[in-house]
């Protein structure tokens, strides 16, 4: 009699996962063989030894085969994207390298979820990259993983945080963002970090949530103004540097709008509105760039659209000017 011979490879993989999980003190519960639908474990979260309203499910692979340089493979089928996308638990992948004696992890929730929104239903193999925040190991499981499955933003330090958002990755440079956001808004490191990935990045590469803090730090009425959590002096050069914005800028914001996205009030159209509202001379950039035949049909209709508004209702300008 003999053994499958990938089993030892398997049991490589899911022996780590559990070392992780445990060292952590959460709880690991393996999947008997014979219920293994689309998952082979799943975590009970505990911090500081209080068990969490949270429990999320793993699927597990392991050996040289899932991955490749600078990337993981997990193959699914159409049911398993199907199961993943409709169970009621988050589901993570976790791929092992064995070469590597370390993990990295993906939400196969999310990802399954978009692949039926965007009518993918057959089966595919999920790829994605090996990055330096969704390590699946005893340092980030702990400062990463839990707190993003319970909500939170990872607590890494500042340096961490700004190192991943100048990465070229948009997934890991989000993460940054979103890291010194929540933890780490009140450091002018911060924000000329913010200030620069908004100068150099492509629209493509750029987290929406740059604009976003910039709209905020402005004052506005609807999404905060970080009012008592930053100080003056930190506040105050971005505020400059952002009112300071000028054509290619104010493009720039307008293209990163969705093409469907208007600017009523709570969609993230009107979240901009500070940035593109806040100068004196707002409504002759919008003109300039209304006008300009070789500028983005896109931007030349959100253009378009803020001088029709500004021209039916000026009082609507001038509050935003007031505002920042």
């Amino acid at each position: 009699m003999r053994t499958r011979g990938n089993l030892v490879t398997e049991r490589a993989g899911i022996n780590y996962v559990r070392t992780v999980v445990e060292s952590d003190g959460c709880l690991f519960k393996e999947v008997n063989l014979q219920h293994d639908f689309g998952h082979d474990a799943t975590i009970v979260i505990v911090v500081d030894g209080e068990v969490q309203p949270r429990e999320v499910a793993l699927q597990v692979k392991s050996g040289r085969s899932y991955n490749k340089k600078g990337a993981c493979q997990l193959p699914a089928t159409a049911g398993h994207i199907d199961f993943w996308a409709r169970h009621d638990l988050i589901t993570l992948g976790v791929v092992y390298d064995p070469d590597q004696d370390t993990a990295h992890w993906v939400d196969l929730q999310a990802d399954s979820r978009e692949r039926r929104q965007q009518r993918m239903s057959d089966g595919a193999t999920i790829v994605f990259s090996k990055d330096s925040w969704n390590r699946f190991d005893p340092v980030h499981f702990p400062t990463v993983v839990v707190p993003t499955l319970l909500g939170s933003a990872p607590t890494v330090p500042i340096a961490t945080a700004l190192a991943w958002a100048t990465e070229t990755d948009p997934g890991t440079h989000d993460m940054g963002v979103r890291t010194l956001l929540a933890r780490h808004k009140e450091e002018s490191a911060t924000w000329t970090c913010l200030l620069e990935a908004f100068r150099r990045r492509s629209v493509d590469a750029l987290s929406i949530d740059v604009p976003l803090a910039f709209a905020r730090l402005l004052g506005h009425c609807d999404i905060g103004d970080y009012t008592g959590q930053i100080s003056e002096d930190v506040r105050q050069p971005v505020r400059e540097a952002t009112l300071a914005y000028g054509y290619d800028e104010i493009a720039k914001l307008l293209l990163m709008l969705p093409e469907a996205e208007g600017f009523d009030r709570g969609g993230l159209g009107y979240a901009f509105l500070p940035l593109l509202g806040g100068r004196r001379d707002s409504q002759d950039l919008l003109r300039k760039l209304r006008d300009d035949e070789h500028q983005d049909e896109e931007v030349r209709s959100k253009a378009e659209f803020l001088i029709s508004w500004y021209e039916h209702d000026p009082q609507w300008w001038s509050f935003w000017r007031r505002a920042v």
